[in-house]
């Protein structure tokens, strides 16, 4: 009777074990792993913020009741010319938790743009798709809440940006990088035309780091290296490259 109780222990043991295995190879943690394994990127399951991300006064990494940041991606210039982090970042707000799939990228950007913090953010949620459709629409509250902390003023309506405002410590040095960047030509593709195909992304640029995020929303293990690509494009169109 002994060994067959025991028997049985070691068997729930056994199995537990190996559904556990099984979870894990389906688990976030597993599929975000094999991404950065697959591009010889460097993936940590949890990290802490930097001091240099940190005093880049990101509205949705800095002023958060509490933020964790998990699944992170972290990869030197060898892939794009830029290096950049890719995390989950689960912060917990007033009225909510907010989970969003988060992407950084250094820039390279001249001098006179290095101390500049912007903010490009959409005007109302922009329906594409009947799975858009069924998101909760993004939070103008929350994001004018972030704005004033991080003490920045609003430009005045731009016609190369109609579904956007625009924010930044320095209205004026604002509008000459976009002013520069609308002027360039890159693919036949400008700044405003590449915002117009991504309506949903909130952006921020600060200390030379481009920050961008859709609010609310984690990207599956398929659209993580489609992301990637989309920011590191628009990061090379503001670096001088």
């Amino acid at each position: 009777m002994q060994l067959l109780f025991a028997f049985i222990i070691l068997s729930i043991i056994t199995l537990s074990a190996l559904l556990l295995i099984l979870l894990n190879r389906n688990s976030r943690s597993a599929k975000v792993s094999e991404i950065a394994q697959l591009y010889g990127w460097q993936y940590q399951e949890f990290v802490n913020i930097s001091d240099t991300i940190k005093a880049a006064n990101f509205g949705l990494l800095n002023y958060s009741q509490n933020a964790t940041f998990r699944h992170v991606i972290s990869a030197d210039e060898q892939h794009f010319d830029l290096a950049f982090n890719f995390f989950d970042c689960r912060a917990i707000e007033a009225l909510g938790i907010h989970n969003s799939s988060v992407i950084l990228f250094n820039l390279k950007l001249q001098n006179d743009f290095t101390g500049l913090h912007a903010s490009i953010s959409p005007l109302e949620k922009i329906k594409t798709s009947t799975t858009d459709a069924m998101r909760s629409p993004i939070d103008q509250t929350h994001l004018m809440r972030l704005r004033k902390m991080q003490k920045l003023s609003s430009l005045e309506p731009h016609y190369a940006f109609e579904n956007h405002q625009l924010h930044a410590n320095s209205p004026a040095l604002f509008k000459r990088l976009l002013k520069q960047h609308l002027s360039q030509q890159s693919n036949n593709t400008n700044l405003s035309t590449w915002l117009l195909a991504h309506p949903h992304l909130h952006i921020e640029i600060s200390n030379g780091i481009l920050l961008a995020y859709q609010p609310n929303r984690l990207l599956n293990d398929e659209s993580i290296m489609i992301a990637i690509d989309a920011v590191a494009d628009i990061s090379k169109r503001l670096s001088n490259m």
